[in-house]
């Protein structure tokens, strides 16, 4: 596991671990005994006991910021923990070593410990005189044993003094800055409420409202017999055939027989078994019709989200608070139901940011802040939300693209790929704010406009 995979690994157990201990009131087990940012984490809690009376906003705003803060501190243990990590791998060669290596490294191991330790941690000195007494190996034991426990200590206390160092600094920074965060994102929460498409968008994304037909409908085929099989046994009249069988005839033919002029008649329709004549209808056969039927195709309760904004010159001001007041509602959608979420910039090329690790939470605005100029390329934008389907964690997502749609229809291969994923599971939806005339409606699950 790489340095980042472990910082990451590590901030979505703290982000859990503060939901959590708000619903529960207690940590939970992921966080171990000695964790010192987990102690931490609870320790800003208990610290902001109004969090439960205000507006959920100031906790989100404390959470983000103290994450952020936990994934600095993370960074910063980094040379600590591989410090400690290539230590204890000492230790342990040493104490697994032959007697004769061990002889060997001894000169090393005392001027190390006797470097880095004081006797009140390992007593080096004491295990010297305690080899005139004692069996060497047992002594050796002991030994590794006491600094093991030395070498976590040391770990233990250089963590905390990064964290103590930092803790005052970051705290000032909250009382500073906090209500100006707050500030900030209750004004992004107001132009998402002046809107209602937004929040419609919303819903259909997050699952909370029954699918439309359209969405769901699979045409699928089902093959029924349409005619079952007659018993062999039957003396029921039920149809008039032809034949030569005298003991069906209808009374038409007894009547021709009858007369002489047309006697020869009869006969010459006898030979040739055209006589009309009464007869049971033939065994029926299973048959198989083909039929077509609307069966509802169920899709994933939930999934991932991927959202790609137009960040070209032309929705610069107004439609950027929108889009960008849009993306941080579907952010947090994401985040309380644990789904993925993917976002895509796009003007004269595209960039993309993967936001399922909390770490990256904090990169998002200047993410987004590095756009707005330029041109707009479509076909990039598509074909870069087409490769992240691709992607296990973001396969039968649904894909919500924000633009004024300045740009043409993709090119058929894109049409392609599109309907490809979507026969998988995948919705594309589209919100387009302004008036640009556009045909995307006719290729996505659904667009939204929005004059501005």
């Amino acid at each position: 596991m790489t340095n980042q995979e472990y910082i990451d690994n590590r901030l979505a157990t703290y982000n859990e671990a503060f939901d959590f201990y708000m619903d529960c009131g207690e940590m939970p087990k992921s966080i171990e005994k000695g964790d010192i940012l987990g102690a931490y984490l609870k320790s800003v809690i208990d610290s902001n006991p109004q969090l439960d009376s205000q507006d959920p906003l100031w906790m989100e705003v404390l959470k983000d910021d103290l994450l952020a803060f936990l994934s600095a501190m993370l960074s910063a243990f980094v040379p600590v923990e591989e410090a400690h990590k290539k230590e204890q791998a000492y230790i342990g060669r040493y104490k697994n070593a032959d007697l004769d290596k061990q002889r060997e490294l001894w000169p090393s191991v005392y001027e190390y410990v006797s470097k880095n330790y004081e006797p009140t941690d390992v007593n080096i000195a004491g295990y010297v005189e305690q080899f005139k007494e004692n069996n060497v190996q047992d002594v050796i034991d002991a030994l590794c044993e006491d600094w093991m426990k030395a070498s976590d200590s040391r770990k233990d206390a250089r963590e905390k003094k990064i964290l103590e160092k930092n803790a005052q600094s970051w705290e000032r920074h909250i009382k500073e800055w906090g209500l100006s965060d707050y500030k900030r994102r209750k004004k992004i929460d107001n132009t998402y409420y002046r809107y209602p498409a937004l929040q419609e968008i919303v819903k259909i994304i997050g699952r909370e409202q029954p699918q439309r037909k359209d969405e769901k409908d699979d045409i699928t085929y089902k093959y029924i017999p349409i005619l079952l099989s007659t018993p062999a046994k039957t003396v029921e009249i039920e149809q008039i055939s032809i034949g030569d069988d005298v003991a069906h005839m209808m009374p038409i033919e007894t009547a021709i027989l009858s007369d002489q002029e047309t006697e020869t008649l009869f006969y010459k329709k006898f030979a040739g078994k055209q006589l009309q004549i009464f007869a049971n209808r033939p065994p029926l056969k299973s048959q198989d019709k083909q039929i077509q039927q609307h069966q509802t195709k169920p899709r994933l309760e939930m999934g991932p989200i991927i959202v790609s904004i137009d960040t070209s010159g032309s929705m610069s001001g107004k439609p950027e608070e929108v889009a960008h007041s849009l993306l941080i509602q579907l952010l947090r959608l994401a985040k309380k139901k644990k789904r993925k979420c993917f976002v895509i910039t796009f003007s004269v090329r595209s960039r993309a940011l993967e936001l399922t690790n909390p770490a990256n939470w904090r990169k998002l605005n200047k993410f987004l802040e590095e756009g707005f100029s330029g041109g707009t390329d479509g076909e990039e934008m598509l074909n870069s939300a087409l490769d992240a389907l691709q992607k296990k964690d973001f396969c039968m997502a649904d894909v919500l693209i924000i633009s004024d749609f300045e740009f043409p229809l993709p090119k058929s291969t894109t049409k392609a790929r599109m309907r490809a994923e979507h026969d998988k599971g995948t919705r594309f939806y589209g919100l387009q704010i302004g008036s640009w005339p556009n045909r995307y409606q006719s290729i996505l699950d659904k667009m939204w406009k929005m004059k501005i």
